[in-house]
């Protein structure tokens, strides 16, 4: 995952990650959200815009939308990565996994919902096909 397109992919579509999960820039919820989309994140994006205006940039299909958004998706999975390698420098890797799946949950159910779709045709065409 870190060393893929996955973060400009699904920044370009206005999926957003944080700590919690992987909201959708574009959901009403961050229409009025004056806060950054992560307050405790370093990057460009959430140190100069709020989150209100990611999803304004985002509804009027705006570039600077999708430029900011991909800024701080990189800027999480190179933070990710640091996390990952400390934890296992200091030999707490299980437990770094599992408080981060634990915290890391589906907040966008549209997004889920798709991905569960997509997975299951993958599954679909994997299955060898009946022979009776």
């Amino acid at each position: 995952m870190f060393d893929c397109a996955l973060p400009t992919r699904i920044a370009r579509n206005g999926a957003i990650f944080t700590p919690e999960g992987r909201p959708n820039i574009r959901n009403a919820r961050f229409k009025s959200q004056n806060e950054p989309i992560d307050p405790n994140c370093d990057c460009y994006t959430c140190r100069t815009f709020p989150a209100a205006y990611l999803h304004h940039l985002f509804k009027c299909e705006e570039l600077l939308g999708y430029r900011l958004a991909t800024i701080h998706n990189l800027r999480f999975i190179l933070k990710l990565m640091e996390e990952m390698r400390e934890a296992i420098t200091d030999g707490i890797f299980h437990k770094f996994k599992t408080d981060f799946l634990a915290n890391y949950q589906s907040v966008d159910d549209e997004a889920r919902i798709a991905q569960k779709q997509k997975w299951l045709k993958s599954q679909r065409e994997k299955a060898p096909a009946d022979l009776s």
